[in-house]
């Protein structure tokens, strides 16, 4: 029998965000005009960690993407690799950057947002009471 499980409604929310932000992060690393493959949620987070360093003004090197998302250097080698194949990223001595194409557009915006609207409804009532 299996063991029933109580989640209250935000959490099972922001569960259904997580997966369905992964998904939607994972298909942005693939040309837009192909469709995604099998989900490698670690491409994404490799994918994100570049962006964000581009974006930050401080771009990373491998080493320092595989601290920030405590991976080893190894697999985010293995995941930049492919990014970089896919054309999301290039490489700068050794500092990884959008593609000027890719950073200038940000597919799937719409669906960014639908994901975060449909989650933020749920869990709002419960951090309107962590204001009280």
């Amino acid at each position: 029998m299996p063991i029933p499980l109580r989640l209250s409604q935000a959490r099972r929310a922001l569960a259904e965000m997580f997966i369905d932000l992964c998904l939607a992060f994972h298909a942005t690393t693939v040309p837009l005009d192909q469709e995604p493959g099998e989900t490698d949620a670690n491409r994404a987070l490799v994918a994100v960690a570049a962006m964000l360093g581009h974006a930050e003004g401080r771009p990373m090197n491998a080493s320092e993407i595989a601290v920030r998302l405590r991976m080893p250097r190894t697999s985010v080698m293995r995941r930049l690799k492919v990014l970089r194949k896919q054309g999301l990223l290039q490489r700068i001595k050794g500092r990884y950057y959008l593609e000027p194409h890719r950073a200038d557009q940000v597919p799937h915006q719409d669906k960014f947002t639908l994901i975060l609207a449909k989650g933020f409804k749920e869990i709002a009532p419960i951090l309107s009471e962590m204001d009280t």
